[in-house]
């Protein structure tokens, strides 16, 4: 008896087939996000076939599509496959990215072998394949995609405090005993907390307000974009295609939550930002702070720490509580450290299929020339 339902859950992934999404299935993937809600995963599967983010529209090169694991009108598991040209030193190729997948193994182990199929058909679509976004080495897909030979890469994480009364009483992430909520609120009460983050800042910031250096909004990309693309494509030993065509759908005009920053150097255009500037609400990280995000950005290696100086004083000029960004490549990162940043824990992964891990090493082993941040993955999520 034993070894016959040992057969049945191994065997159990035979009839499964790994199909698009398609209309008639909207139903199945809403009765399999019913059944997976007992396990808690941090996210579903969308319930509709057509990415609201990123459509597969003709004339693009980037998009996202939705694959479902179907057994006999179920849905056992699910991925979403974005497609985007990224630039190798200069080279240009396609790169996949396997994000959200999601299998019914993890409640039930009949289908402990769906998460597997399920990454095995996203390397078959393209080889060249990234897993980045917020996780847990804990989590089932870090152990199935390492289990598998990927390798994993912590992108590090930055913040800084501007205002630490409303910083010690709404970071959730670090109020997690009664101990803690009561000594969070003792100093923030004796007014402590903004006296020491002042004293903080003044003590790690080693950037002046460099007057050649300034922002200015613009409410699209155009040719200038273009131009910082070219200069920068063949500086950085792996990043995504950000020309101007690029830029305008991941940040188009029309949604004003994102703040798009020109940097001039004098009259040179120097780099450009995506920053948020976001009214949190019950958020389970920042509570009702206001948070300040640099989601994504573009310059010569050389130009980096002072498009970041020139990002971060537009958002604290806007009045924001908390900076926070995550940025892999060293001299970003320095940048931030130099504008008043600490490095932080991170859960921010990036992931590579072996594939893509040979093409790296090949050129950047030690992978200290990668350019990639919240732009990179699901978009500036839980920002």
């Amino acid at each position: 008896m034993a070894q016959a339902q040992t057969e049945s859950r191994n065997m159990s992934h035979v009839g499964i087939r790994i199909q698009p999404f398609t209309e008639e299935l909207t139903g199945a993937v809403a009765e399999f996000n019913r059944r997976m809600r007992p396990a808690k995963v941090p996210f579903g599967v969308p319930e509709t076939g057509v990415s609201s983010w990123l459509p597969k529209l003709d004339g693009r090169n980037i998009h996202q599509e939705i694959f479902l694991a179907v057994e006999g009108g179920f849905v056992r598991g699910a991925y979403t496959f974005k497609q985007q040209p990224f630039s190798f030193s200069g080279r240009i190729l396609s790169v996949g990215a396997c994000q959200m997948p999601i299998s019914e193994g993890i409640i039930d182990k009949r289908y402990s072998l769906v998460g597997p199929k399920i990454v095995n058909d996203a390397l078959r679509r393209q080889p060249l394949l990234y897993g980045l976004g917020i996780g847990s080495r804990d989590a089932a897909v870090t152990r199935l995609l390492t289990a598998m030979g990927w390798r994993l890469t912590v992108i590090p994480f930055f913040f800084k405090v501007r205002h630490g009364f409303r910083f010690l009483r709404n970071i959730r992430y670090l109020r997690t005993t009664r101990f803690r909520r009561w000594l969070f609120d003792v100093v923030a009460y004796l007014g402590l907390a903004e006296a020491g983050a002042k004293i903080v800042e003044t003590a790690l910031t080693r950037t002046s307000s460099d007057g050649a250096f300034s922002a200015e909004h613009v409410g699209e990309f155009s040719s200038w974009a273009d131009e910082v693309w070219w200069r920068c494509r063949d500086r950085y030993s792996m990043m995504a295609v950000r020309d101007a065509s690029v830029l305008n759908v991941l940040y188009p005009a029309a949604e004003t939550r994102f703040i798009r920053l020109r940097i001039f150097d004098g009259r040179r255009v120097a780099g450009w930002a995506v920053v948020l500037d976001s009214v949190m609400s019950g958020d389970k990280y920042f509570g009702d702070m206001r948070v300040g995000s640099i989601v994504d950005c573009l310059a010569l290696p050389e130009d980096a720490g002072r498009v970041i100086g020139a990002s971060v004083r537009v958002l604290e000029k806007r009045g924001v509580d908390l900076l926070v960004s995550n940025q892999s490549h060293p001299v970003w990162g320095r940048g931030l450290k130099r504008a008043g940043f600490i490095q932080g824990p991170s859960n921010f992964f990036f992931i590579t299929s072996k594939q893509l891990t040979r093409l790296l090493d090949e050129d950047d082993p030690a992978g200290v020339g990668i350019h990639l941040n919240r732009g990179d993955g699901d978009g500036p999520i839980h920002l």
